[in-house]
């Protein structure tokens, strides 16, 4: 998508889409500087922020299902964020 709304590109490979990047500026609050999100792939977000938990790890934000696929972000033990995804 490239409007002024949402500017977002993904890199397709054989298997799907592996990367994207989106100008995030329009979401972000003042001051916030830019960043990376690390979304890994599983099977059940539900299941995997459970499991995050049982291991130390913390929701940050709880699942949700989105057009793109039902999303969580979690923290690790040491407070590293990381999002959740799986395909609805």
């Amino acid at each position: 998508s490239d409007t002024p709304e949402f500017r977002y590109t993904v890199l397709n490979v054989a298997d799907g889409e592996n990367a994207g990047i989106m100008d995030a500026s329009r979401f972000l609050t003042d001051g916030a500087p830019a960043h990376w999100d690390v979304y890994f792939a599983v099977d059940d977000v539900d299941r995997a922020l459970e499991t995050a938990a049982k291991l130390g790890g913390s929701m940050v934000l709880p699942a949700e299902s989105t057009p793109y696929g039902r999303i969580a972000e979690a923290a690790d033990s040491t407070g590293a964020h990381f999002k959740l995804r799986a395909d609805c």
